[in-house]
C-alpha cells in the first residue's frame, strides 16, 4: 500500500489493472502479487511488485508496517504492507498490467459518510465489506477492506468488519 504526501496531505496510490489481466481484471487494487522464490518475505514481495508495476525502486520506499491478512472470495491471501513513497511521486506504470494510477486522498477514506456496505460471502461466511466511491471508480473488495483497517489504524476507529 503505497503513500505518499503532496499538497500538504496524505494519498493512498492505487492502480487500475488491465482489462486484459486473468485475475481480478479492471479492478482497482495495490501494487503485489505472488511471492516468487527470490522473495525473503511479504515485505521483499510487496517491494518487488511495486517496482514492477509503478518502476518505483525499493530502496526509496520507507516500510512503516503490515495490516491484517486479509482473504479474498477467489482464495487469495493478502499480506498488506505499508510504504511511504517520498515527495515527488514518479511512477512509470506497466502498461501490461496497469491501466491507470489513481491516487485518493486519505481524509476522503476517512470521512464516514464516504462509505457504503456490502455483504459478502468469503469461504462460506458471510462478511460485511466497505465500498468507496471515488470520482468515477468503486473501490470495493478486499482493497476495501485494506483500505478500512488502515484508516481505523491511523483515526482511532474500528476496521472493516470481518476482519
Amino acid at each position: 500500500m503505497p503513500l505518499d504526501v503532496a499538497a500538504g496531505q496524505l494519498w493512498v496510490l492505487l492502480t487500475r489493472r488491465t482489462d486484459s489481466l486473468p485475475q481480478h481484471a479492471g479492478q482497482l487494487s495495490f501494487p503485489g502479487g505472488a511471492r516468487e522464490d527470490g522473495d525473503e518475505d511479504e515485505v521483499a514481495t510487496a517491494l518487488r511488485e511495486t517496482h514492477e508495476e509503478l518502476g518505483i525502486a525499493p530502496p526509496v520506499v520507507v516500510v512503516l508496517g503490515q495490516l491484517n491478512d486479509v482473504w479474498t472470495p477467489s482464495g487469495f491471501l493478502i499480506s498488506p504492507v505499508v510504504g511511504a513513497i517520498p515527495y515527488p511521486l514518479t511512477v512509470r506504470p506497466a502498461s501490461e498490467e496497469v491501466e491507470a494510477v489513481v491516487q485518493v486522498p486519505f481524509t476522503y477514506l476517512a470521512n464516514p459518510e464516504a462509505v457504503e456496505e456490502q455483504e459478502l460471502e468469503i469461504a462460506g461466511e458471510r462478511v460485511v465489506s466497505p465500498v468507496y466511491h471515488y470520482r468515477n471508480h468503486r473501490i470495493w473488495g478486499a482493497t476495501a477492506r485494506i483500505l478500512a483497517d488502515l484508516v481505523g489504524r491511523l483515526t482511532g476507529g474500528v476496521a472493516a468488519a470481518g476482519e
